[in-house]
């Protein structure tokens, strides 16, 4: 299972490919982070309360990932 991280106002958001090849998008709370992350989420997936993560399905996972490294300001593996 893979995992990427990128910084958003210094915040990681972590990226994991699921089984189903959908992903997984979360960070830790943020009321800033949280407004972006739903607006590059919402529409695209759903949100897992469970978890507290985004589940974006399969065929916008690329545009999800892009949008989200358009605004981070570094990524680590």
């Amino acid at each position: 299972m893979r995992i990427a991280t990128y910084y958003i106002n210094n915040i990681p958001v972590y990226i994991r490919n699921l089984p189903s090849g959908d992903i997984a998008v979360w960070h830790p709370y943020d009321i800033e982070l949280g407004r972006v992350i739903y607006q590059i989420c919402f529409g695209k997936g759903y949100w897992k309360s469970k978890y507290k993560n985004w589940l974006i399905f399969s065929g916008f996972a690329n545009t999800v990932i892009d949008d989200i490294k358009s605004r981070s300001i570094h990524h680590a593996k």
